[in-house]
């Protein structure tokens, strides 16, 4: 008894020679391509980026908390109702309990606070880079050569004599 049918065995060579011929036929690239470096993408575009990524990333996690801090709040505004205990992971809206001002009112305020924790991390980058530019320009100044300071001989004795003086005088 054969396991394999002909038809399998006609599919398995005919993809066998077409996987081994590109082997055979293939050429160098015309283009080659260069890989990114860090002058190839401007500052600007870094930030922004990174601030996109911290706030569209933080939404999720956001919106939570939110959810959680006013399902909190209305349900201890209501003298702790069963009808108005917190349920974050409900299913539909109406499991939630939650009216459709209630919804855009959280999803505003994790919008906001999203938006704030991104613009909070730009200021924080671009102060803390300001500063590190402020610093390296200070140590670009040059070298600084210390000399040993030599009091001249006409200085020392007028002080020796003055001192002198005064023992004499005493």
């Amino acid at each position: 008894m054969n396991k394999f049918p002909v038809a399998k065995k006609v599919i398995s060579v005919f993809l066998l020679f077409f996987q081994t011929v590109g082997f055979f036929f293939a050429t160098e690239p015309t283009v080659y391509i260069e890989p990114y470096t860090k002058d190839n993408i401007p500052t600007w575009a870094k930030d922004l980026r990174r601030t996109e990524i911290i706030t569209f990333g933080s939404l999720p996690f956001v919106t939570m908390g939110v959810t959680m801090g006013y399902s909190f709040y209305r349900y201890f505004s209501n003298g702790m109702d069963s009808a108005y205990f917190p349920n974050p992971l409900a299913k539909t809206s109406e499991g939630a309990n939650l009216s459709h001002d209630e919804q855009v009112g959280i999803i505003v305020s994790s919008a906001a606070i999203s938006l704030l924790l991104g613009l909070t991390d730009l200021t924080i980058n671009l102060i803390q880079r300001h500063k590190a530019e402020k610093q390296a320009a200070l140590l670009d100044r040059g070298t600084v050569t210390i000399e040993p300071y030599v009091p001249e001989e006409s200085i020392v004795e007028d002080f020796d004599s003055t001192i002198l003086q005064e023992e004499a005088e005493e």
